[in-house]
């Protein structure tokens, strides 16, 4: 088991896929480190907190995610390393179509988007967020924008 998928129900998923016939020349070396590299980015990426023992449902999603990714690794890893080597320079902008890089992505894990979409309906990371009225020493509520509070109305000593 590498990972989420065994090397075998791999080549069995690649051969099925259209455009992935290269997955079948790749030496066996070649294959476990690209399932092992997809298995890591999306282990290790801390936009989802993977359970230790997903369910059988999540486990299939988990595997066709890792698959997705070992296959845009193979196509485009050397791309991927070039132009982080050039955001990791500071540049923002290159080549002869002028790509443009933000500067957020930077430190992000880059994976294929239907992984990301596979991922984000599986592993959600994002939390309410609510405001309740509560006792304050200023003299406002809760719901009252307060970047623009006059403090002199605060006798309390607390800001």
């Amino acid at each position: 088991m590498i990972g989420w998928v065994e090397l075998a129900d791999a080549t069995a998923f690649f051969s099925t896929r259209y455009g992935c016939s290269d997955w079948a020349a790749l030496s066996a070396d070649d294959k476990t480190a690209l399932l092992t590299t997809a298995y890591n980015r999306i282990y290790h990426d801390p936009r989802w907190t993977i359970p230790a023992s997903p369910s059988a449902a999540q486990l299939a999603k988990l595997a066709y995610a890792q698959e997705i990714t070992a296959w845009y690794m193979k196509v485009h890893i050397a791309d991927e390393d070039r132009r982080k080597g050039l955001q990791a320079q500071g540049v923002v902008a290159a080549g002869l179509v002028q790509e443009t890089y933000a500067a957020d992505m930077l430190d992000k894990i880059p994976l294929p988007a239907e992984a990301l979409g596979v991922l984000d309906s599986l592993f959600t990371t994002k939390k309410s967020f609510y405001v309740v009225d509560i006792d304050r020493k200023e003299p406002v509520g809760g719901d009252q924008d307060v970047t623009e509070v006059d403090n002199s109305l605060n006798t309390s000593g607390v800001y």
